[in-house]
């Protein structure tokens, strides 16, 4: 009997031994994640804000190189989902998270839009019916460029009139650069009845080119490729945007018919 108990005692330190030594090796393991996610989460202060700390410093020369290639996929999500903004929708579920505590005027992308007078950025896109479309294909033309999302509200509702200023005035040719799914674009382009082109960024590379995150907004290219406008946003707004751009080409009519 006390041999009995000797080797249940036993047994019991043996587990107990073991229970102890794993949950050591899982605390280190802990503790090697939470420095490796304060690694990356300085990275991304430093490429996002620009304000690298002592940390930073001492460390990058170290980690720099696997630091940046672990971290372009997390920029690029992060840049995706939390900078993303809506403007028109006011969905406060597009916010990001990572930014709760940080003023977004710290950072380094720019994100109000750019201003009349600015070179348009070029883009080449694939088109929702097929082959690809170039803003320098429509040089010397003045262009309405729209930014729109398949499940954006606004949007739906600025359709029809973005169909009828196409159809009243073919001399401004109107480009819309959607995102997300194609089957989801090509089923609002069956729903309105599109006949302009529609073109798919992947994610937002090109709003970050155009310095928003938000739909629907709108920007005039005139003939040359520079921005006619300041960025509209909003339903509202860019029905104005078309009133001056059909506005311009009148007057400019006008002007060649007294020339």
């Amino acid at each position: 009997m006390n041999l009995f108990w000797l080797l249940a005692a036993a047994l019991n330190w043996i587990v107990l031994g073991g229970t102890c030594w794993l949950g050591w090796q899982l605390l280190r393991q802990n503790g090697r994640i939470l420095l490796r996610l304060d690694e990356l989460e300085t990275r991304l202060d430093d490429l996002e804000f620009g304000e690298p700390n002592d940390k930073s410093r001492s460390s990058s020369a170290e980690n720099g190189d696997r630091a940046t290639t672990q971290l372009s996929g997390l920029n690029a999500q992060s840049e995706n989902q939390s900078l993303v903004i809506p403007a028109a929708t006011n969905d406060e579920d597009h916010r990001g998270t990572r930014f709760n505590s940080r003023s977004l005027a710290r950072s380094r992308i720019k994100r109000d839009g750019l201003k009349a007078g600015t070179s348009a950025p070029s883009f080449r896109l694939p088109r929702l019916d097929g082959g690809e479309l170039s803003l320098e294909q429509l040089r010397g033309k003045r262009v309405l460029l729209v930014f729109s999302d398949p499940h954006c509200g606004p949007c739906d509702a600025l359709m029809p009139q973005l169909e009828g200023f196409y159809r009243e005035h073919p001399e401004i040719p109107v480009v819309m650069i959607g995102r997300g799914e194609a089957r989801e674009n090509r089923d609002k382009v069956r729903k309105h009845g599109l006949t302009f082109p529609v073109v798919m960024q992947r994610q937002w590379e090109v709003s970050r080119l155009y310095a928003m995150f938000a739909t629907p907004l709108a920007y005039v290219i005139d003939e040359a490729g520079v921005v006619a406008h300041d960025v509209a946003v909003g339903v509202e707004p860019i029905l104005a945007l078309m009133s001056k751009a059909s506005a311009s080409i009148r007057q400019r009519g006008r002007e060649c018919a007294t020339a």
